[in-house]
Parts: C-alpha cells; sequence; structure tokens
C-alpha cells in the first residue's frame, strides 16, 4: 500500500528543511537554559526533585535485599551452632554467637531460643531480653525492636512454632551504608536524605517528615522477597532545602521566533524543492530508443531497475549467509546438547594435515564463536608418553577399517585432569566434500569405573529397558490388584454372605495381597540389592512386616519348612520397618532353613512394638524398633540333627548391618527348642495418625469376620478430588470412597483436575496417580500445592516408585486395603 502513495518533490524538500530549522531552534532553545544562571534550588536541581519517587523505591528495593541477605546470615549462622551435636552445650553455642557477632559488626546481639521462647544462648551486649510473642508460630518475623537495635530478625530452625529459633537484632549501623549505594546508583549527591518508619509508625532510621511538611519528599512502601514477606516499613526520600517551585513559562517572543524561522525554512524548500522537480521531470520525459526498437526507454527507470536488481542481489546473498549460519548455529546447539546430555566431547581429526577440531561452550554457557582448532600432536602431548603411540595405532586402525575403535589413555601434566583415564572412541567417516575424516567421541572414566565398551553400553541399555518395562508391568498389575481388593472389600462389607462365600472372599482378598508381595520383590530384583554394600534406593528402604511375612510364608511353607506348622502373632498396626523387604526375607529363610536342618518342631513368629520412649535394651538399638520373636518346638526323639550355626550367624550380620539387633537365647542344637530374638528399627509415626488408624482398623484386622458384620467404623466425611487415569480403577475406588461415607468428584487427567479445580477448589484432599501419561501425578501435585495450598496432597503408586521429591506428600502403596485408604483420609480429617 505504502509503494502507491506518492509525495511532491516540493513538499517533502520544504518539510525536511522545516524539519532541520525546528531541531537547531530546541537545541539553541535548551543549550541556553542550560548555559543561564540558575534562579533558585528548584531550577538548578530539577531532576532530584521529580525522581524523589524513584529514589524512595530504590531505598526500599534495597532494603527489601538486605533483608533477605540478613536471612541468609542467619542461616549460616545456624550451621555454626551444630544443633545436631547433643554433645554440645549451649555455653559452647554462645561463644560461637559472639565470634560470629565479632564478623559481622552490623548485627547488634543474636539468641538462640528454644521452642518457648526460653533462651537457650546469647550473644552481644548484656540485657537481652526475650519476647515470647506469637511471632514464633512463623518462620521468618521482622518486628521493631528497641532504641539500641532498630529492628529484630527471627528465624525457625525448624518446623514453626516446634523447633529452635535464631534471633538476629540489627545494629544502628545496619542502615548506614544503603543510602549511599542508592545516592551512588541514581548519580544523586547528598541532597537526598532517607527516613524508614516502621509498622507501628516508630522511627527506624532518620526524622520521618511531617505529613504537611513543605519540603519536597516521597514515600514508598517497602514490598518483601521471596524469603520474607513484606514488614510493612515506609521509606521516605527528601530534599531538604530545596522547595518546589513552578517553572517559569517560555518566552512568547521566543516562541513567535521559532515559529517564523520554520515557516521560512519550510517555504525556501518549496522553492528549491520545485526547480529541483522540474529538472528531474524534463529527464524523465526524455525518450531513448530501445536497442529492439519496442518503444522509449526511460533512463531514470533504467537506473532503477538497475539498481534494484544490485539490491535484490544483495539482499539474496545476505539471506543466505544468514540461513547458513542459522544452520551452523543449530548445529552446534544439537552437538553442544548432545556432548551435555551424553558426556562425551565431539572431535573431528583431518588425517592429511593431523588437525583436530571441537566446540566448546564459552564461560557463559553459550558456544564459543569459533570451532577450537590443535594438531594431534599438541593434543598428544597431554597424554602419558606411554599412551601417545596407542593414539597413533588407534587413528591408524580407525582408518584401514569400518567399526568403532577403542583406545584407554592416562591424562599427563599439571593441573586437576592428571592421572585420569579418558576413553576414546574412534569412527572412520567422510565430510560434505567426501574427504576422509576420523570422528572421536571422548569421556572421562571415573575411579573404579571399567572403560566403557560397546557390549557394556549395551549391557546399561538393556538394563534401564529392563527397568522401564518391568515398572510399567508393576503398574499396570497393580491397578489390577487394585480393582480386585477395592471391590472385593465392598462386596464383603456390604452384601450379606454365608460362610463359604466369606471364605471364598477372604482367599481372593488374601491372594490379591500375595499378588502385591510379588510385585514388590520383582522390584527389589531388578532396581538392585541391599544385601553385601549394594546400594539401597531410599524408596524401597522400608516394609510393612506383617504384609512380608505373611506373603513369604507360603514359599517357606512349601519349599523350606514343607508340613512342619506354622504359626505367626504379628499385628498389622505395627510401624514399617526402616530395612526393605528382601532383608526381612533373607532372615526368615535362613532360620527356616536353620530349623529343619536341626530337626525342631514347627516355626514361630511373633512382633511387638518397642515405643521410642520406652527404656534401651542394652545391645539393643535406641529409639523407635521392632522386636521380632522367632521359636519352634523341641526336637522329636530319634532325629538326626545338622549343626547350622552358620545360619545364625549370617542372619546377625544381616541384622547388624542394617543397624538392627540380634540375641539368641537358645540355638536348638541340645536338647531346648530354639528361642531367638530380632531387633529391626522402625520408622517414627505419627502420633495422630497412629490413633487414627487403630481407630479406623482396630479389632478388624485381627478378626476379619468381626468387621463384615459390624459394618466400616463411620469417618467424618471428605470432598475427595480423585485423578486416575484408568477407567476401572477409578470407578472402583469411588465405590471404595463412597462406602466410606465420603463425596468424590473424578477427573481423568491432570489437565481435567485443574480445570475442575479452576472452577471450584473447595476439595478437602486430592488422590492423584503417580503414573499418569503427559502430567504426572508428582507434577500435578506441586501445581496443586502452589495454587491450592489447603488441599491436602495424597499419591498412589506401587512401592518404590515414587521419586525422592514426592516424600513431602503423603502417599498410598498400589494394591491398598480399604484399611490403608480409610488410614490416610482419617488422618487427613483428624
Amino acid at each position: 500500500m505504502l509503494d502507491s502513495v506518492r509525495i511532491s518533490l516540493k513538499v517533502l524538500n520544504a518539510a525536511q528543511l522545516a524539519t532541520v530549522a525546528a531541531a537547531a531552534f530546541g537545541l539553541a532553545w535548551f543549550g541556553g537554559a542550560l548555559s543561564g544562571p540558575p534562579r533558585d534550588a528548584a531550577t538548578a536541581h530539577p531532576a532530584l526533585a521529580r525522581n524523589l519517587v524513584q529514589a524512595a523505591r530504590s531505598y526500599a528495593d534495597a532494603l527489601d535485599e538486605e533483608l533477605s541477605a540478613s536471612i541468609n546470615d542467619a542461616r549460616n549462622a545456624a550451621l555454626l551452632l551444630r544443633l545436631d551435636d547433643a554433645t554440645l552445650s549451649d555455653a559452647w553455642r554462645a561463644g560461637r554467637l559472639r565470634d560470629w557477632l565479632a564478623l559481622n559488626p552490623r548485627y547488634r546481639d543474636a539468641a538462640l531460643l528454644a521452642p518457648d521462647g526460653a533462651l537457650r544462648a546469647a550473644g552481644g551486649p548484656g540485657g537481652l531480653r526475650v519476647d515470647r510473642s506469637p511471632a514464633r508460630n512463623a518462620q521468618v518475623a521482622v518486628a521493631a525492636g528497641p532504641e539500641e537495635a532498630p529492628f529484630a530478625l527471627t528465624l525457625a530452625l525448624g518446623a514453626p512454632g516446634r523447633s529452635d529459633r535464631l534471633l538476629l537484632r540489627a545494629a544502628p549501623a545496619y542502615f548506614d551504608g544503603i543510602a549511599e549505594r542508592v545516592r551512588r546508583t541514581l548519580g544523586a549527591g547528598d541532597g537526598i536524605r532517607f527516613a524508614v518508619a516502621g509498622a507501628d509508625g516508630r522511627a527506624l532510621v532518620g526524622p520521618l517528615p511531617a505529613a504537611d511538611d513543605p519540603l519536597p519528599h516521597e514515600a514508598a512502601p517497602t514490598r518483601g522477597s521471596r524469603d520474607i514477606a513484606s514488614p510493612g516499613w515506609l521509606v521516605t526520600a527528601s530534599a531538604p532545602g530545596l522547595p518546589l517551585r513552578p517553572e517559569p513559562r517560555p518566552d512568547p517572543r521566543l516562541i513567535a521566533l521559532g515559529i517564523g524561522l520554520v515557516l521560512a525554512a519550510g517555504g525556501l524548500g518549496y522553492a528549491l524543492g520545485g526547480r529541483v522537480s522540474a529538472r528531474l521531470r524534463r529527464l524523465a520525459e526524455e525518450a531513448g530508443t530501445a536497442d529492439d526498437g519496442e518503444g522509449p526507454v526511460s533512463r531514470v527507470r533504467e537506473i532503477a531497475a538497475i539498481a534494484g536488481t544490485v539490491r535484490d542481489r544483495a539482499q539474496s546473498l545476505d539471506a543466505r549467509l544468514a540461513g547458513a549460519g542459522t544452520g551452523l548455529d543449530r548445529v552446534r546447539g544439537r552437538l553442544h546438547t548432545f556432548e551435555e546430555m551424553s558426556g562425551w566431547t565431539c572431535w573431528e581429526i583431518d588425517p592429511e594435515t593431523r588437525q583436530v577440531v571441537w566446540s566448546d561452550p564459552d564461560g557463559a554457557g553459550a558456544l564459543a564463536a569459533a570451532d577450537r582448532v590443535a594438531t594431534l600432536a599438541d593434543l598428544g602431548a597431554r597424554f602419558e608418553p606411554a599412551d601417545r603411540p596407542l593414539l597413533d595405532l588407534s587413528l591408524a586402525a580407525a582408518l584401514g577399517a569400518d567399526g568403532p575403535h577403542d583406545v584407554v589413555m592416562r591424562m599427563s601434566g599439571p593441573g586437576p585432569e592428571s592421572g585420569r583415564r579418558l576413553l576414546v572412541r574412534l569412527l572412520r567417516g567422510r565430510d560434505a566434500a567426501g574427504r576422509i575424516r576420523v570422528h572421536a567421541l571422548s569421556r572421562t572414566i571415573r575411579e573404579g569405573d571399567a572403560a566403557e565398551t560397546p557390549a557394556g553400553a549395551n549391557e546399561r541399555r538393556r538394563n534401564l529397558v529392563l527397568r522401564r518395562v518391568t515398572d510399567g508391568i508393576v503398574h499396570d498389575f497393580n491397578d489390577v490388584l487394585t480393582v480386585v481388593l477395592a471391590n472385593l472389600g465392598v462386596l464383603r462389607r456390604q452384601t450379606g454372605l454365608d460362610p463359604r462365600q466369606t471364605a471364598l472372599t477372604d482367599a481372593a482378598l488374601a491372594g490379591a495381597q500375595r499378588g502385591a508381595a510379588l510385585t514388590r520383590r520383582l522390584l527389589g530384583l531388578v532396581r538392585g540389592g541391599e544385601i553385601g554394600g549394594d546400594p539401597v534406593p531410599a524408596e524401597l528402604s522400608s516394609s510393612d512386616l506383617a504384609a512380608t511375612v505373611a506373603a513369604f510364608l507360603p514359599f517357606l511353607e512349601a519349599n523350606v519348612l514343607h508340613d512342619a506348622p506354622l504359626i505367626t502373632r504379628i499385628p498389622e498396626d505395627l510401624p514399617k520397618a526402616a530395612c526393605g523387604e528382601r532383608l526381612v526375607e533373607l532372615v526368615l529363610l535362613n532360620l527356616a532353613f536353620h530349623v529343619r536342618d536341626l530337626g525342631l518342631h514347627g516355626f514361630a513368629i511373633g512382633a511387638a512394638e518397642h515405643p521410642a520412649g520406652a527404656p534401651p535394651v542394652p545391645g539393643m538399638p535406641e529409639g523407635p524398633a521392632l522386636r521380632v520373636l522367632f521359636a519352634s518346638g523341641r526336637r522329636p526323639p530319634g532325629t538326626a540333627a545338622r549343626s547350622q550355626v552358620h545360619a545364625l550367624e549370617t542372619v546377625g550380620r544381616l541384622l547388624s548391618g542394617s543397624g538392627g539387633g540380634w540375641r539368641v537365647l537358645s540355638d536348638g542344637c541340645g536338647e531346648e527348642a530354639f528361642l531367638a530374638e530380632a531387633w529391626l528399627r522402625a520408622e517414627a509415626r505419627n502420633a495422630e495418625a497412629r490413633t487414627v488408624e487403630a481407630s479406623a482398623v482396630g479389632a478388624g484386622r485381627a478378626e476379619p469376620r468381626r468387621e463384615a458384620i459390624a459394618g466400616p467404623v463411620p469417618q467424618a466425611s471428605l470432598r475427595i478430588l480423585l485423578v486416575e487415569s484408568d477407567s476401572l480403577v477409578r470407578a472402583s475406588l469411588v465405590e471404595a470412597l463412597a462406602e466410606l461415607g465420603h463425596r468424590v468428584v473424578q477427573a481423568a487427567s491432570g489437565e481435567h483436575a485443574l480445570e475442575l479445580l479452576a472452577r471450584d477448589a473447595a476439595f478437602d484432599a486430592m488422590i492423584a496417580d503417580q503414573a499418569m501419561p503427559v502430567m504426572t501425578g508428582l507434577q500435578l501435585a506441586a501445581t496443586v500445592v502452589e495454587r491450592h495450598p489447603g488441599i491436602r496432597v495424597i499419591l498412589a503408586s506401587p512401592h518404590g516408585q515414587l521419586p525422592a521429591a514426592a516424600r513431602r506428600f503423603l502417599q498410598l502403596d498400589k494394591p491398598f486395603r480399604r484399611e490403608d485408604l480409610a488410614a490416610v483420609l482419617a488422618a487427613r480429617a483428624a
């Protein structure tokens, strides 16, 4: 559309000259205003009077940054106190506080307070008063202090209200450097003064100007930061001696003179443009004859066509260069991403020039402007002299045959890289011009690792694929077991079954629970062991003792003990053992072999809880524990016995390695029966959750028939958002939750759940499956906690498949029984 707009050359020339004249007049006016003598203080410093708001805002932001820095100072001081070391006295911690205050003069004193507000340790001058205000229930609190301390900052070192707090009182010199930094940043002199008022209106720094003060002043509140909310302070910036006065009005005569100059310049440009346009018109009207005789051709049009062709070629060349540069940056970006993700560094070796080219990121994280180039001799000088011929031999082998060629070389020279081993993999290839090149990948071999070979890499990839496939199978199988347990539980409690039907239902429930144990054992097998120094996955380091023993006893009965009687007395409301299921199974297996080989009659297992507050037993671990008693009957007369004491030694080593205890009262080798006691460390459990679990489950687990007749224990009705992608599992859980008396709203995905929460967030709890497509349960939980912190989040997943970041949420192991679901929801209701 702009190509069709035509402007007269005379008008254009007039507009240009008028614009130049106006600009010249404006510059002359501005220069005269600067060179003229100031009439008063406001005229001499107009920018200072107008920027008081910006100065106040900058000081408030700087004050927010200082408060955030004080929070970090408090955390660093807390680390010096070593609160986790119970052997250190509070007098020692007071000395550390005094040393820390000597290095941080902007704080007057510091104190360590107990959860009830009592003073544990203090540093600084005497006379410290302890504030027992409700601020102890906050994570971070800022309060105005006495005159010698402008304010006090309190930081909770754990859960607010239930942990120690660190109290820092600021010295009057705390605010000294802030004003100077703000003036230096704004380029202002000492003409600006700052004052800070607390939330109660008391002056923390400087005198506060009155509301009707005629001197110019502006105020700005503090806004807080990520670590702390705004304490409600008000920053006032004032300019003493600079009263605001209206600026003088411009002289009308000068304005008239400027308008006249602009009009005169426009008229002169219009006249000159007319003469030039007339000449150009005559030149354009002159016509010649084209070489082909087809008609007249304008010389101006010929010049314009030639200029357009040259411009188009230049633009095309620039576009091609830009496209090539973009493609090269894209290739380098992909190469850099590959190196970051895989840990390999890529080289390219020219066998003719023996030059090596590679790309390295610069300090800012972006790719370097050019590739790095070095000769093969310079590169070989970085390796041990005995290994340098290996590089030449591997390069010759790569040039002579296809396939990767690996070589391990040791780094040499000063620096941290000395002595490290480097794996180099060479592969022959060709560049775009068809010339032979050798491409190489290199990575550092960590201490204790074997050199990576194609077979080893393939083995690790197979293990990773096996783990992912196993996780998927376990998840699907546990979903099926969840459906079975939920529906059979509802059927057993809501339907009047005869004794035979009840027995069949109980057998199906027991089979489903045994299937759950099999899936947990499969996860432990694929993810790594916990015996013999192998790393223990954190998510697999706890186990339900009752469920583990119940699932493993059929295996012992069928393969080890055969027809020997088995007796178990393990309450199902025990806390979880702080060890994996494999440890419990190995202990049971060794003891079963010991009882069988000695020919003892029967095998009995019992367990009880040793609470954290109970008196410790000599030789056994302190704190919460599970006491497990193993016993057997006596050996029948005429039965030969084989000594199996080494099995008991193996059990002792297993338990001591996991922090437990082992005591053999009678090994069963003589006339007496076998009797031993094992102590397993137990996970501390919430007293409130334990009370709710006992009331919700109670005798129902020990006597399931009585619970089937009496019906479910009543609970407070909750409004629950159920997020599950499997429709069959979702429908089964809805029935189970409704049978417990809760109201349920269903969502088929994380996105669907967020849409429901956007319309109505009045939910007490949310149960979300972890393994949902697109958005996992943990990702949904993080979003819900951010937007709706009042909703309690419960993540459902097979045991051991939740990452460590999910430990802050309630967890529900799939498959779960009705009692497990009731216990976790009852804990939320309480």
